[in-house]
């Protein structure tokens, strides 16, 4: 069992990440006012890319540890193009971010990501463990969205 298989450092991985997609957000669409949204989403991807880089580096040995040619006849083609949809979620971002605050930007965000993550559950898409929507996550999904609702309404 590996340090990321320990739940308590991926509860701390995760809240990293999130208050790192909260910053993200803001900081990205200061610079689109200065600029352009677009060129602010593709600095972000740009800057972006050499901590990934040196962590898959690091990770993967200069790559040597990666079963290329098994990756690519395993691997599904819609597997290859999950960075599509962050350019897109980064991009969508950035321009909406100032023009309606940070709060209510990421609150839908973050309730349209737990809808879809409930469907993707349920179905066992992208090969996600299988999990049926059950009264109570539907209950705590609702919450979310009159949550949120109550945010961006007052």
């Amino acid at each position: 069992m590996g340090a990321l298989d320990e739940v308590g450092l991926g509860v701390v991985l995760l809240i990293i990440g999130g208050v790192c997609t909260g910053i993200q957000g803001p900081m990205n669409g200061k610079l689109a006012i200065s600029t352009a949204g677009s060129f602010s989403a593709f600095l972000s991807f740009a800057v972006g890319v050499w901590p990934l880089l040196i962590y898959f580096l690091a990770d993967t040995k200069g790559g040597k540890t990666v079963d290329w040619p098994k990756a690519a006849r395993e691997a599904p083609g819609y597997a290859w193009l999950g960075g599509i949809f962050g350019g897109l979620f980064v991009l969508i971002l950035t321009l909406i971010i100032h023009r309606r605050g940070a709060a209510i930007t990421n609150g839908i965000i973050v309730v349209t990501q737990l809808i879809i993550s409930v469907v993707i559950d349920q179905a066992g898409a992208f090969g996600t463990h299988q999990r049926d929507c059950t009264p109570l996550r539907g209950g705590g999904l609702a919450c979310m969205i009159v949550g949120i609702a109550m945010v961006t309404l007052f």
